[in-house]
């Protein structure tokens, strides 16, 4: 007796395949079930031929005689198709038993002649031939169905390894721009000297990196602080309570925080940071965070200084230039056409100046106009205001001036500060100061009438000798 073995269930691979490899493997796949195991073959043999039996007791009288093995064909067929060899087998035997001694003619019955011989043979040899049929097919359609199975498991093993492969290279390009993006960013704040900064709304206080924590002071490592308590009284006192205003309002508004701010170092000095912060808030909507980059700009703050300097005081003597000069003059003409006090304005030009400059040279020149402009500082009131238009020509503004008294005591003073001799690399310098000199309002306040008039009282003056003053006429 041939046997079988237990095949396991069809996964959703092998119902892949059954969909795809035609009908004549689909019709054979059941055997390939969990059925075909040994303790399924009796009770399912027992149950075919029983049928078979009730079915050929029911059609024995209509049909010929000489047919005894009409039905137990289909049933032994089809219990090895459903259930294995095994079942066949059983339902094989019971089958030809039953033919024999019930449906065989009568005559041969309990007789082995040549005839029940025969017809045993055949029916033995058929069926014989049907079971091991069915056997091998489905046999072979298992070990395809198995070797499918395991073609595809492998294939789907390979597009696994494969999309794992390729998430796992994503994944470290990712990790390399990453770090790449990091590296740079590193160097970006380093070369920025740029700090970060976490800001809990809570909790009032602040998390600061190794480089912000440099820029205020507090050493080189992070450094956790209260920011009314520890940060506050590092701030300039002009800026302190602008800077936190600006905080909370950026923190009121969810928006950008954005404000200038000095910062009182330990040492003793002051440096510009700029501060940028974004709010960040919770899954309430409240914010919880302000996170945000802090830039040392003392140098750009000291340039832009020094440009607003430049542009606004005469570079060789500091004094202010032509524009200030216009500002201030224009301003001064205003207050005094709404009634403000009067002032006067005086014209100055040095005599013998040319001289030093074709004798000594220009930089001697330049040396000489850098000290007339310290004695003119040291003359003049703090409100009052003093310039040089170009080459050795001199303005001043006398704010105040009720009188004129006042307008010639000042001009006295000028005159006696210039006149003072001077030593320049080693040689004495003798130079004096003409001086012509316009009142506002009485000489007019229009800012070209009154310029004019001043600068005609400055010609009488040079013409009369120099080291004088006048006044216009």
């Amino acid at each position: 007796m041939e046997t079988t073995e237990a095949v396991n269930a069809p996964t959703v691979s092998e119902s892949t395949f059954v969909s795809r490899s035609g009908t004549a493997l689909a019709l054979l796949l059941p055997a390939a079930g969990p059925h075909r195991h040994p303790r399924f073959s009796i009770p399912v043999g027992i149950a075919a031929f029983l049928a078979a039996l009730l079915v050929r007791s029911i059609i024995h009288p209509h049909l010929p005689p000489g047919f005894p093995f009409i039905t137990f064909f289909p049933a032994v067929i089809l219990s090895a198709y459903l259930c294995g060899a095994y079942a066949g087998i059983v339902c094989a035997t019971l089958s030809g038993l039953a033919a024999w001694y019930c449906f065989m003619p009568g005559q041969y019955a309990f007789a082995l002649n040549g005839s029940v011989i025969t017809a045993m043979a055949l029916y033995t040899f058929v069926v014989g031939i049907d079971i091991l049929l069915i056997h091998f097919m489905q046999s072979a359609v298992a070990d395809l169905i198995k070797a499918e199975v395991a073609g595809r498991s492998l294939l789907d093993q390979r597009r696994r390894l494969v999309s794992e492969l390729r998430r796992e290279t994503e994944r470290r390009l990712l990790h390399e721009r990453m770090a790449d993006q990091s590296l740079l960013l590193d160097l970006a704040l380093k070369a920025a000297d740029a700090g970060t900064w976490h800001y809990s709304v809570t909790s009032g206080r602040a998390l600061l990196s190794a480089e912000m924590a440099r820029q205020h002071g507090f050493g080189d490592d992070e450094i956790e602080i209260d920011v009314r308590r520890d940060w506050r009284p590092l701030i300039h006192a002009d800026d302190a309570d602008r800077t936190l205003t600006d905080l909370d309002l950026a923190i009121e508004a969810r928006g950008t925080f954005v404000s200038d701010f000095r910062i009182l170092r330990p040492t003793g000095d002051t440096r510009w940071l700029s501060c940028i912060g974004r709010v960040v808030v919770g899954e309430g909507g409240d914010p919880e965070w302000v996170v945000g980059l802090t830039l040392d700009v003392t140098a750009r703050k000291l340039a832009e200084r020094r440009s607003e300097h430049l542009a606004r005081h005469d570079p060789l003597t500091g004094l202010a230039n032509r524009m200030q000069f216009q500002e201030r003059f224009l301003q001064e003409l205003a207050l005094v056409r709404r009634g403000g006090p009067p002032f006067a304005l005086l014209c100055l030009d040095l005599d013998r100046f040319k001289a030093v400059n074709d004798t000594l040279g220009h930089a001697a020149g330049d040396t000489l106009l850098t000290m007339v402009a310290d004695r003119l500082r040291s003359v003049v009131r703090i409100e009052d205001t003093v310039a040089r238009l170009g080459g050795d020509e001199f303005v001043i503004i006398q704010t105040g001036a009720a009188c004129t008294d006042d307008i010639d005591t000042l001009a006295g003073r000028i005159a006696q500060a210039i006149e003072v001799p001077m030593v320049i690399e080693g040689h004495p310098v003798d130079v004096g100061v003409s001086i012509g000199i316009a009142l506002v309002p009485l000489d007019g306040e229009d800012p070209d009438t009154v310029y004019r008039m001043a600068d005609r009282a400055l010609y009488r003056a040079k013409t009369d000798g120099g080291g004088t003053h006048r006044r216009a006429t």
